[in-house]
């Protein structure tokens, strides 16, 4: 089976069609943060109702759902709260939010005889915590939870991850932080274990040009634009 897994959209539906576009899959992940800080919340919602087989529940999505913090890092905390409250909640239907209230904090999958955890940022955390190598390292060792699964799939911080062939991050399809615009996502083969991780070019110029539009506020929006150029 071929797995399309995607994370932390926030909003780019531009980068998310380009990609669906061009990708063959079988079952598409999606492993949280559908909102939040890109111009077009609602299509990407629209989006996963139509096409997603699974969908985690990400800090930002928590957000919007009880009308509370993210709790994501200080230097992207203004950025969330401005565009939550000026984007995701007014462009949002009550539909909308109720289709999120259905995403799970975690779950389990048995795919071709391989056990999956799926989560949005850690398995000891699953909304905040940050799973960067060191973290990592912490849930290889743990066997109790590690001699469970075959792989661990997480989003969260926007850096693309294979950490000992087990924990798979596919870094950000909407918002790379990695000072490369070109967003990313992975693919993998449940038949042979490849795991192969893409990035691709889109219409970056027209995201942005619907981003200012839609903020209406060029201090927020210079602080944004960073993130896809």
């Amino acid at each position: 089976m071929r797995l399309f897994i995607i994370s932390d959209i926030h909003g780019n539906y531009d980068a998310l069609k380009t990609a669906y576009d061009n990708e063959k899959f079988d079952k598409l992940i999606f492993l949280g943060d559908a909102v939040d800080y890109g111009p077009e919340p609602e299509k990407v919602i629209d989006f996963l109702k139509m096409n997603s087989d699974i969908n985690i529940m990400g800090n930002h999505d928590n957000a919007v759902i009880n009308n509370t913090s993210c709790n994501c890092s200080f230097d992207m905390l203004e950025l969330s709260d401005f565009t939550r409250k000026n984007i995701s909640m007014k462009l949002l239907s009550k539909d909308d939010i109720n289709f999120m209230k259905t995403f799970s904090l975690n779950k389990e999958l048995d795919i071709e005889n391989k056990k999956f955890y799926l989560t949005h940022a850690s398995p000891y955390n699953n909304l905040d915590g940050y799973l960067f190598a060191s973290e990592a390292e912490k849930v290889f060792r743990d066997k109790d939870f590690f001699n469970k699964y075959d792989y661990t799939l997480i989003g969260h911080t926007h850096f693309m991850m294979v950490y000992r062939n087990k924990i798979i991050n596919p870094g950000s399809i909407g918002q790379p932080r990695d000072n490369n615009y070109m967003p990313s996502y992975a693919i993998m083969d449940t038949g042979s274990n490849e795991i192969l991780f893409k990035r691709f070019k889109y219409d970056n110029q027209k995201m942005l040009l619907k981003l200012k539009e839609v903020l209406n506020n060029d201090e927020i929006y210079n602080k944004l634009k960073k993130y896809y150029l």
